[in-house]
C-alpha cells in the first residue's frame, strides 16, 4: 500500500492562481500526510540520503500510465520520495543529473502551477489504486 506520506513535493514559488490552491487544498484534504514545501531554491544536499529518493518534473523525463506510476512508487517500499518541481525556468541540468528520476507528467507543456496540481492528483491517484480504491476506474 502506498503511504502519502513518504511523499513530499519541493516546488519553487508559491501558488498565486487561486483555482489551482483550491484544487491542491482538495487534494491535501483527502492526503494530509502528504508534505508540500514551497521554497526559493533547491538545496540537494538536505534532500539526499540514503533512504531518500529525487524525482525531478520535466518535459523530457520518462513518462507513465496512472497504474505504472503506481507500481513504480510502490516499488521504493519504505523510502522518502521527493518530487521536484520548479519554477517558469524548470529545473537546472545540475540537479536533473543528480536525481533519481526525470518525471514528464505529458509530452505537453504546462505551466509550473498546474503542474504541481497534476503531479498531486496524479499522487491522489496512485495511493488510491494500491488501496483499490474506486477513485480510479480504468
Amino acid at each position: 500500500m502506498l503511504q502519502s506520506n513518504r511523499l513530499t513535493i519541493y516546488a519553487i514559488g508559491k501558488i498565486k492562481k487561486i483555482w489551482i490552491r483550491d484544487g491542491i487544498n482538495q487534494y491535501k484534504k483527502r492526503m494530509p500526510e502528504l508534505i508540500i514545501n514551497e521554497l526559493k531554491t533547491f538545496n540537494l544536499n538536505n534532500l539526499r540520503s540514503n533512504n531518500n529518493i529525487i524525482i525531478c518534473l520535466s518535459e523530457e523525463g520518462k513518462q507513465f500510465n496512472s497504474v505504472d506510476f503506481c507500481s513504480f512508487l510502490l516499488s521504493f517500499k519504505n523510502k522518502k520520495i521527493n518530487f521536484l518541481i520548479g519554477d517558469t525556468d524548470g529545473i537546472s541540468s545540475d540537479i536533473k543529473k543528480n536525481s533519481d528520476l526525470i518525471l514528464s507528467l505529458s509530452p505537453l507543456t504546462f505551466p509550473h502551477e498546474l503542474a504541481r496540481l497534476i503531479l498531486i492528483e496524479q499522487i491522489y491517484r496512485a495511493v488510491s489504486i494500491s488501496n483499490n480504491s474506486p477513485y480510479h476506474r480504468s
